[in-house]
């Protein structure tokens, strides 16, 4: 039944819908969808994108070659992003950081807005949209990132609009298709889903009884062609299938985690299944046992649909958000049509109710309130927190400013989620940054062997570097640095630590430990309150943990604990680490790890000991238990 009519056909009265109880868990889901979108920018390749949307208007003209890194100059770069980028580029001119975020805030809700139009075409009750939109938001939210990603969902989504607005509405807006095409083909390479679910649609139809839909294949094939409407024409028409090559790659699908497929990659000792993914493994069984249960009654085009988008999202992470979009609007006409009476009962006593209703907004606005405090995130061990801006924990800002303010401009080698940043904000050519199809696998090959003993000090030599740049809890670059006596470090923020090649720029002093302690608000002292702090008990748990309070998990000490602790400087990475156990009250297990780790790396059995016990008493994930628990 359409969306706002009666089951008589007629249009439903405004009072009729505000009075329909599952009206405002979808209010509420809508508020979610906000909130998850709003946090700070740590998308590695924002300054990329904005260097590229401010190099496309200052040089009118598109790129051909690479101009971001002097590793690389020669290289062909085919910028399939361009109309992203200049609009990403003007949205910053005219309201900063602040503005993207919230311009991709408004693309997740329009998607999101979509996805419930298209739930409503075939007839789906507000209860049941409540429940699939409130899925799709917890499975796709870790992807909710400034990035041309989020437009490719809303093209998608749109696209699928247009065809289901006319198969099950008798709608004809088949002229949208080449236009939303000629867009799409600018911004991303995804654009090539338009044409597989045109194409989807156009082949399921010969199954029908009408047979083959020749207005719909003839629009579907000029969507396809205005494609070649794009910097670079039939080049840009091929690059799915060149990206498809470069990132199957084994050099890069394997050490990329959003590359690798969601049901063979396995959790690390630290982190527990994360809720996206047991959400997205539960929807995926959930809709392929619906569609079985009610095979009589689907189309050639569910099956086609569910899986193309099923398999598109068990090859890589970054695709589950494309399988829910495209298929949520398939479970709801499946539910529907299962013809189980104990089922239909069941749902009629207890959905029909408003406290149902009501117990569902509880919970989304429970959700929503860990969202605001960062509880959420934290459960997950994840760095994003509510708000606006730049996430400095992720984008190098202190750090590229340090490089401008010192005139450091000399041959940098940046660690590669740096590069997009350097281009943006550097004062030099960058190393490498995150445009997979101009590095290659080869010299990709070469950035990844820095991480091996030996490899970033042949880096380093081969390409005559000055200048280090990279994160500063990268332990495999800074231990190999301690055998490296030709570097030293001038640079330290929780962030990103930036070493010297002595010999260039000496007159710039090496970094001061204590000074980066007394920045951080970290005392030397604390280290004599270290027997009280590692004997202390847990705090005790509070139903209102996380829901009214923002939590405090510094992760930013963490992070200097790390350095200091692989750069040999124990006492320094002790007073980070008891730190980061007072801040936070001693809530978690992880800094009590990182701590016990570095009393074992120093022969403190004691005190070693003591962290253990503690990381055992706070929950820590089954298998980091059952690993602590055998040592």
């Amino acid at each position: 039944m359409p969306a706002n009519t009666s089951s008589q056909g007629g249009p439903r009265p405004a009072a009729f819908v505000l009075a329909e109880p599952w009206l405002y868990p979808l209010l509420a889901c809508l508020v979610l969808a906000f909130l998850f979108a709003i946090h700070p920018i740590n998308d590695s390749d924002l300054g990329l994108h904005l260097k590229g949307g401010q190099w496309i208007l200052e040089n009118h003209r598109f790129p051909s070659t690479d101009t971001y890194t002097y590793t690389l100059a020669d290289r062909s770069y085919l910028d399939i992003h361009w109309f992203y980028q200049v609009v990403l580029y003007f949205l910053y001119r005219l309201g900063g950081y602040s503005l993207l975020t919230l311009f991709h805030a408004l693309l997740i809700a329009a998607t999101g807005f979509l996805a419930f139009k298209r739930l409503r075409f075939t007839g789906a009750s507000y209860w049941i949209c409540s429940v699939l939109l409130l899925t799709t938001l917890l499975a796709c939210e870790i992807r909710f990132r400034v990035r041309p990603e989020i437009a490719s969902w809303l093209l998608l989504s749109l696209t699928l609009w247009v065809l289901e607005l006319r198969n099950t509405q008798n709608r004809d807006l088949l002229w949208l298709l080449p236009i939303l095409q000629l867009v799409w083909v600018n911004v991303e390479g995804l654009f090539i889903l338009g044409w597989v679910v045109m194409g989807l649609y156009v082949v399921s139809g010969l199954s029908s009884p009408r047979g083959l839909d020749k207005k719909l294949l003839r629009y579907s094939l000029i969507a396809a062609g205005v494609c070649i409407l794009n910097p670079n024409f039939f080049r840009g028409m091929a690059y799915p299938v060149s990206n498809f090559i470069t990132l199957t790659n084994p050099v890069m699908h394997d050490s990329l985690k959003e590359l690798q497929s969601p049901w063979f990659a396995t959790p690390s000792l630290l982190f527990a299944p994360t809720l996206y993914l047991l959400l997205y493994k539960l929807f995926s069984f959930f809709l392929f046992g619906l569609m079985t249960a009610t095979f009589h009654r689907r189309t050639l085009r569910d099956w086609l649909m569910a899986l193309v988008f099923f398999a598109l999202s068990a090859s890589a992470f970054r695709n589950i958000p494309l399988f829910l979009v495209a298929c949520i609007p398939l479970a709801a006409p499946c539910w529907k049509d299962l013809e189980w009476a104990w089922l239909r009962k069941a749902q009629a006593a207890f959905l029909s109710r408003p406290m149902a209703a009501g117990l569902f907004v509880l919970l989304v606005l429970g959700i929503s309130l860990r969202v605001v405090t960062g509880a959420y995130y934290v459960s997950d061990r994840r760095t994003d927190r509510f708000g606006l801006g730049l996430d400095n924990l992720a984008q190098p800002v202190r750090a590229s400013e340090f490089l401008v303010e010192k005139h450091l401009d000399g041959k940098i080698l940046n660690q590669l989620d740096d590069g997009g940043w350097l281009d943006w904000q550097g004062p030099q050519k960058t190393f490498i940054d995150g445009r997979f199809e101009v590095s290659g696998a080869d010299f990709y090959y070469q950035y990844l062997a820095a991480a091996t003993p030996g490899g970033l000090a042949a880096l380093a030599g081969k390409y005559q570097a000055d200048i280090l740049f990279f994160s500063s809890h990268n332990a495999s670059w800074t231990g190999q640095l301690q055998s490296m006596p030709d570097w030293r470090p001038v640079y330290l923020d929780p962030c990103t630590v930036v070493y010297l090649r002595k010999g260039y720029r000496d007159e710039i002093p090496s970094l001061d430990s204590s000074r980066v302690l007394s920045q951080a608000g970290i005392s030397p002292s604390i280290i004599n309150d270290a027997e009280a702090l590692l004997q202390a008990p847990p705090p005790p748990a509070s139903l209102l943990d996380g829901f009214l309070k923002p939590v405090v998990f510094p992760d930013d000490l963490s992070n200097l604990g790390i350095f200091f602790g692989t750069s040999g400087h124990p006492q320094e990475a002790e007073a980070c680490f008891l730190e980061a156990i007072r801040r936070s009250q001693g809530r978690y297990y992880d800094f009590y790890y990182n701590l016990g780790l570095l009393y074992a790396q120093e022969g403190q059995r004691t005190e070693w000991g003591l962290c253990l016990s503690q990381v055992l008493k706070r929950d820590p994930p089954a298998a980091l238990a059952r690993r602590l628990q055998e040592i």
